[in-house]
């Protein structure tokens, strides 16, 4: 496939799980304003594009999303949690134990996490001892008015799609220059530039232009630790609040985990300890019989001595 494809790819498929966070994040508002969780509304929204990721991808579905537009499937919160699960997968094929498996993607949640809160919410309190003041944009706020829904929509989707295709035209640039990058590193990045984008006000901007285009993307999670630091230096009822932001990422966390373990439990309980390649294949081999091709013999897969 042609690198100029997967940006465009990207931005399509980015947009489309935009659009669908917007949506839940219409049906999670209804849902918890006014509830003992109403503090929870943002992780339901990410924890709901989880359960999406993690359904799609124990069936090896969002694999092939994956494929198609690298970093549309994987920077929203749905393509993370595929991530997670199939870092539990993959050792798993290859005969790892199930304890070690399952570790393998609590670590990755774990390290991530920690690694982007930690600096983050550094870089927030540092940020409020020197001074520094958050610029105020007004959100485009929530309504029943059809027109103003589908602007909303749109928002989401264009926004969320173009930040996926940027980071993506990024992983093409530094796998061709540095051939070693991983997919977590620019993960990473992304994580860090919701935080670093907060000092200028950009991050601010995209939350109140976008809404979900930018809020169920990864660059979510350092924005939201940088406003956790900044409130904690504040102290007093903002720290309170940037306890309970905290207290809402760290539940989230917790979804992401478990969101990825969904993901391992539906592959081994369909696919055992097949591995990508095989299961593709043979999707691929059963397609073919079902058009009333003929499928050729597999070559024998090496034994080891």
């Amino acid at each position: 496939m042609k690198p100029y494809k997967t940006v465009i790819y990207s931005f399509l498929l980015g947009g489309l799980f935009c659009l669908i966070a917007q949506a839940l994040a219409g049906f999670w508002s209804f849902a918890l304003t006014g509830t003992a969780m109403e503090f929870f509304k943002g992780g339901a929204v990410l924890v709901s594009l989880g359960v999406i990721g993690f359904i799609l991808g124990g069936f090896a579905i969002y694999q092939y999303f994956e494929e198609w537009a690298t970093f549309g499937a994987l920077f929203p919160f749905a393509g993370f949690a595929m991530a997670v699960g199939m870092k539990m997968v993959v050792p798993w094929t290859k005969g790892a134990s199930l304890g070690k498996s399952v570790w393998q993607g609590a670590w990755l949640v774990i390290w991530f996490n920690a690694v982007g809160a930690i600096v983050c919410i550094a870089m927030g309190y540092v940020a409020g001892m020197l001074g520094w003041t958050p610029p105020h944009y007004d959100a485009v706020l929530a309504s029943t008015d059809p027109l103003l829904l589908l602007t909303i929509s749109a928002r989401a989707f264009v926004g969320g799609g173009i930040i996926c295709a940027v980071f993506q035209a990024i992983w093409l640039a530094f796998k061709s220059a540095v051939p070693a990058t991983k997919h977590v590193h620019i993960l990473m990045a992304g994580w860090m530039c919701g935080a670093i984008f907060c000092l200028p006000g950009l991050s601010q901007w995209l939350v109140a232009q976008f809404g979900q285009g930018f809020q169920c993307l990864i660059p979510v999670g350092g924005y939201n630790m940088f406003n956790t630091g900044y409130d904690l230096f504040l102290g007093g009822e903002h720290a309170a609040e940037g306890l309970v932001h905290l207290g809402s990422f760290l539940l989230a966390v917790f979804g992401l985990f478990f969101t990825g373990l969904g993901t391992f439990i539906i592959w081994n309980a369909k696919f055992g300890r097949k591995n990508l390649h095989q299961v593709h294949l043979e999707k691929a081999q059963a397609h073919l019989v079902e058009c009333g091709g003929e499928v050729a013999p597999s070559a024998p897969t090496p034994q080891k001595e």
